[in-house]
């Protein structure tokens, strides 16, 4: 992809090779940028980056950094096989004890867990639990290791709600989507920011007039498709190891997010926890271990 957007140098124009020129020289950090600070670094104007995303074959702004990312993670990808390093966590080798290889696993969850707390924007909080609260429906998708979050979410968040269902099936996720409205939510959570299953269904969703809120990194198409962004940004590049860190982190901000739910509910929430309760009493063995008595009809 760079390769080609070098080579198209010579037919864009001088302010499209001001942009190009930007992305070259610095494409990691490109993926992070707004439209609008891509144009301040390359010193143009906000449609003079469309008209070069075109000119070098993108749909616009958002394929092109979708484009973009992939590319990125499949390089990285590649560099990452060409070491011959393991693939599982990022900082692991392959002389690595079982011990330091878990002293390093949990130190990256501390340091995930700890930038969360640092970086959590508490008015963006409020706002996505009070539109939580407020819904009518609340749909919540994810893909992969990000899908596993989203039942999470669902199994907090049901017990609090009105509606809520959640699915990492791409077809139930369009077709739900298609179904809200105003006053209805869809909760997206995806750590790339790049998947095209969930994108389609946020884009969905905010064109019926949901309102969208996306768990994810800063700077990502999914945060460009919200109208409210609750970031989770942890250095683990998923396209090469196993999501570890960022699942940690997102798992927290569900935590969160469900206390802040709470926390807003009408006065009745506290029945329906305990009428929960009350329909799981008895479903635990307590003290005797004794197994309970199989009864088997004759037949």
């Amino acid at each position: 992809m760079l390769a080609a957007i070098e080579a198209s140098l010579g037919h864009l124009r001088r302010a499209e090779t001001a942009v190009a020129r930007v992305v070259l020289a610095a494409p990691d950090a490109v993926l992070g940028d707004s439209i609008g600070q891509l144009a301040a670094k390359a010193g143009v104007s906000e449609p003079t980056v469309l008209r070069f995303c075109r000119a070098a074959g993108f749909a616009g702004f958002q394929d092109f950094k979708l484009r973009l990312a992939q590319h990125l993670a499949a390089t990285a990808a590649r560099a990452q096989a060409a070491r011959g390093t393991v693939a599982l966590a990022r900082d692991l080798e392959p002389g690595d004890s079982v011990g330091g290889a878990a002293e390093k696993v949990l130190n990256r969850a501390i340091d995930a867990l700890t930038r969360l707390r640092d970086t959590l924007d508490p008015a963006a909080l409020e706002r996505a639990a009070r539109a939580l609260v407020k819904a009518g429906r609340v749909e919540i998708v994810g893909m992969g290791a990000s899908g596993a979050v989203a039942q999470d979410a669902y199994h907090k968040l049901f017990r609090l709600l009105r509606s809520v269902a959640a699915s990492s099936d791409a077809h139930l996720q369009a077709m739900a989507a298609a179904t809200l409205g105003p006053g209805d939510v869809m909760l997206a959570i995806s750590k790339t920011g790049t998947s095209n299953e969930i994108l389609e269904a946020a884009a969905i969703a905010r064109e019926g007039g949901a309102t969208v809120i996306a768990i994810t990194g800063a700077g990502t198409p999914l945060a460009a498709l919200a109208g409210t962004l609750l970031v989770v940004d942890v250095d683990e590049d998923t396209a090469v190891h196993t999501p570890m860190a960022s699942r940690l982190a997102q798992l927290a901000l569900i935590d969160a997010l469900t206390v802040a739910v709470g926390l807003l509910s009408p006065p009745d929430l506290n029945q329906r926890l305990a009428r929960i309760k009350a329909a799981l009493r008895g479903r635990h063995r307590t003290g005797d271990a004794t197994p309970p008595a199989r009864h088997l009809e004759e037949t």
